[in-house]
């Protein structure tokens, strides 16, 4: 079996170098950069353990990276990668990115082959869309070429772990396009979950995030409830679900939404059902909340310390350890801050690509009169309070979204805190 892997970004990429520790992969990007980059070593994405199996498969001469599309012709299994971004204008999936994909692939699909897509899409798709491209091109689906569906499940930052262990669902047209496909995505590891169709497998990626985005509504409203009746959301979520698996769908609360998943899917799904007659309310209800919450941090700031004249932000990536920026919700709570004249401060040690953003959380911190902890960086865990509080204004304030600060630590040092739902 040769594969192919069409769009090389936080799904593609590390896709390709773990099938291609057992076949030979080519990956295929239109940016040329990118792939100049790729072939030259250079690190394109920060996710740990990827870099080092790219030189592995890469030395092997099982990987190969390509903008030609002619390339991929000798492959027979083609999985498609690209981003399929929400519209919020005209309330649907933009298709550019899985039009092009489509465009460039029926040139070089032939007999025999299967296509693939792990791309998010509304239900559907992979029988209309993508068979029907084909079709166009002259196949019969699933007699010439079959297609497949395979939800990404993976968590930026630890994807290389994700593909490894996490479920692989699979919803295919035939049993010869399951087959093949479940020969490919086995030897990652993970148990392979067999589904009808696709339509069921687009419907499994759909619930994900959708449920996902509903149960972080559902605590971080808890989380603004707990302020108000004088109970630590954390202690309670804990206690309610020590042994209790009714309660299992309760999240830890957070500063909002960030990352491309969650701030499109349950919208593609939306969109989805409306089209069908159907009203997802829960959407937006939970989009009131989570889309809410940064304005409360900044609000904690604003209530406590009305007059502060510089706050320092800690974290400015949407999730821990990385350093993507997508639907962040720390510029909301700068813009927010900034409103009311207040100057920020960013820090953060994996992003660089903002203005003025420095690695130092003490020299960001210097001179500010609050400190808010946004992101769940692994190494704010352990923030040395006594620096903080050293290089901080008088009064200094902490505002807490994460729930990594102990408040008896920091009140103990002259510090006053405030977090998140809690006391």
């Amino acid at each position: 079996m040769k594969i192919a892997i069409i769009g090389l970004g936080y799904v593609g990429l590390p896709l390709s170098a773990l099938l291609a520790r057992n076949f030979e992969v080519t990956g295929f990007d239109i940016d040329a950069s990118r792939i100049k980059k790729l072939n030259a070593g250079e690190s394109v994405l920060s996710e740990p353990g990827l870099d080092e199996l790219l030189d592995k498969s890469i030395s092997s001469g099982k990987l190969h990276f390509t903008n030609n599309p002619a390339d991929i012709a000798e492959s027979n299994l083609k999985i498609i990668t690209v981003g399929t971004p929400y519209e919020e204008r005209i309330d649907d999936v933009d298709y550019t990115f899985l039009d092009s994909a489509l465009d460039i692939l029926c040139k070089y699909v032939k007999k025999g082959d299967v296509v693939a897509l792990k791309s998010t899409v509304p239900v559907g798709t992979t029988s209309n869309r993508v068979a029907d491209a084909l079709r166009k091109g002259g196949y019969k689906v699933p007699e010439d070429v079959g297609v497949v569906f395979s939800p990404e499940r993976i968590v930026e930052g630890q994807a290389m772990r994700d593909y490894e262990v996490l479920p692989k669902v699979i919803g295919a047209s035939d049993d010869r396009s399951y087959e093949m496909f479940a020969e490919a995505i086995s030897t990652l590891g993970g148990k392979i979950v067999k589904v009808s169709n696709p339509e069921t497998a687009e419907m499994i990626k759909m619930t994900d995030n959708y449920a996902r985005f509903a149960f972080l509504g559902i605590t971080n409203e808890l989380a603004l409830i707990c302020e108000k009746v004088g109970v630590d959301v954390m202690e309670m979520i804990k206690a309610a679900k020590d042994e209790y698996p009714r309660n299992s769908g309760l999240l830890i609360p957070g500063p909002g939404v960030g990352g491309s998943c969650l701030n499109k899917d349950p919208f593609i799904l939306k969109s989805n059902l409306k089209k069908k007659g159907l009203t997802l309310r829960t959407v937006d209800s939970a989009k009131e909340i989570n889309y809410n919450i940064p304005k409360h941090i900044a609000d904690l700031v604003i209530d406590f310390r009305p007059k502060a004249k510089l706050v320092a932000v800690a974290g400015v990536a949407f999730k821990g350890d990385t350093d993507d920026t997508r639907f962040t919700p720390a510029f909301p709570i700068r813009k927010e801050l900034e409103s009311k004249g207040m100057s920020v401060k960013f820090t953060d040690p994996f992003v660089m690509s903002v203005d003025g953003v420095t690695k130092d959380i003490y020299q960001a911190a210097k001179g500010a009169d609050a400190f808010i902890l946004v992101a769940d960086h692994s190494a704010y865990r352990d923030i040395n309070l006594q620096m903080l509080k050293s290089v901080m204004g008088d009064k200094p304030l902490i505002i807490d979204a994460r729930a990594f600060i102990k408040r008896s630590d920091a009140e103990s040092i002259g510090f006053e805190y405030h977090g998140l739902g809690r006391l």
